[in-house]
């Protein structure tokens, strides 16, 4: 017995999609799977057509461009790491707005990089992070003498770390070039450098740049921690016009 036409798969169009189950949502989730697999640099809008059984101007159809598709990729790993507001005072909804990006984004760490490119062109605009983080400063005591550059510093410190402890491997012979770096760092001249020879093995390979691999495989959690509590000192003391002012 032949198929059903609803059972059909998808298929290939030169314009308008026909059938029903190519979907936006479903188009952003397969772009997300494919950068899971292969990472940003080789993500192509092909490749997700090819995937969905689909010429490529069907995923135009539902998304005017590359940029709009890695948007909504963005959005979709974006997705309910706002806290609720009332959610405790502004310190700890600023941890857990922290903490649930984080825990977001090691899900897709291939996306830590887009993510941070993508926000910071406005191409993902994420609203509901915007009130939130402004209504937090506000309830700090922030006000419109130090509202803009409290708020700039909150995004770039949440995503910052993020960006940096997912940071990707050289696509070219991973291992050969961790195992360069890795001799490089354990041969650095004492003579030179002393005081960092001497806690070099407190640092090696779980320090930024004295580092040969990435977050995927050593996380570095207490480090994190760390970076959200100075933080959020700095800021306060930043708010209450303690910090020293720029000359």
């Amino acid at each position: 017995m032949p198929p059903s036409a609803s059972s059909k798969p998808a298929r290939k169009t030169a314009g308008r999609p026909t059938n029903s189950t190519i979907t936006r949502e479903l188009i952003v989730e397969v772009a997300l799977a494919q950068i899971d697999r292969v990472g940003i640099h080789a993500f192509s809008m092909r490749d997700v057509a090819r995937s969905l059984d689909v010429y490529p101007s069907t995923i135009y159809w539902h998304l005017a461009s590359k940029d709009a598709l890695l948007a909504e990729v963005s959005n979709l790993v974006m997705a309910g790491v706002v806290p609720p507001r009332g959610d405790g005072d502004w310190r700890a909804w600023m941890r857990k707005l922290f903490n649930r990006y984080r825990k977001s984004v090691r899900k897709h760490p291939n996306v830590a990089q887009l993510i941070g490119a993508q926000l910071a062109s406005n191409g993902a605009l994420s609203t509901d992070l915007i009130e939130g983080v402004i209504q937090a400063l506000l309830e700090a005591g922030a006000t419109e003498a130090n509202l803009r550059e409290a708020y700039n510093c909150v995004i770039s410190a949440m995503m910052g770390f993020m960006t940096m402890e997912l940071a990707p491997l050289p696509t070219d012979d991973p291992e050969g070039w961790a195992t360069a770096l890795e001799g490089r760092v354990r041969s650095i001249d004492p003579l030179a450098n002393p005081t960092l020879v001497r806690y070099l093995p407190l640092l090696a390979n779980r320090a930024f740049i004295l580092r040969w691999q990435n977050g995927t495989d050593v996380p570095l959690n207490s480090s994190f921690d760390a970076h959200v509590e100075i933080f959020l000192g700095g800021l306060e003391v930043f708010l209450r016009g303690e910090a020293p002012q720029a000359s």
